[in-house]
């Protein structure tokens, strides 16, 4: 009496057929990943961007005018990650702060995001509108 041998495991075709639907999931899911390291590190810019304003604001009502751009420490123009250099240009009447893109950041439609003394918030060098860029 012999007893019919039951293959085990996973056929080579089965194997390849697993491989390409995982190949095509992950092409697909890879930009949308990308898309969305993009826009989290556009916030945290923004945020930066928006604490040094704040920090300014603070600065000007104790002093009486904005502090020139060497009087700021670096610890406010700093943004965490290698992503965005933040900038600032002021005088004592006015001042605008600035996030440029860096590496793979300026894969990022908005480009570099502005804002200035009065709140005016703005892009360059974007291929969105200011206000997309700001508001998510």
């Amino acid at each position: 009496m012999t007893h019919a041998h039951r293959q085990q495991g996973f056929t080579l075709i089965e194997l390849l057929i697993t491989l390409a639907g995982v190949a095509l999931l992950a092409s697909l899911a890879w930009p949308s990943y990308q898309s969305l390291i993009l826009r989290s590190q556009r916030a945290q810019a923004r945020a930066s961007l928006l604490q040094a304003a704040h920090w300014l604001e603070r600065a000007a009502s104790a002093n009486g005018s904005y502090p020139l751009a060497n009087d700021v420490p670096a610890s406010v123009l700093q943004i965490d990650g290698q992503r965005y250099k933040m900038s600032v240009t002021s005088t004592t009447q006015s001042y605008t702060l600035s996030a440029m893109p860096l590496g793979t950041q300026t894969a990022d439609a908005c480009g570099t995001l502005t804002v200035n003394h009065l709140g005016v918030r703005s892009v360059q060098g974007a291929s969105q509108t200011a206000a997309q860029c700001w508001s998510r």
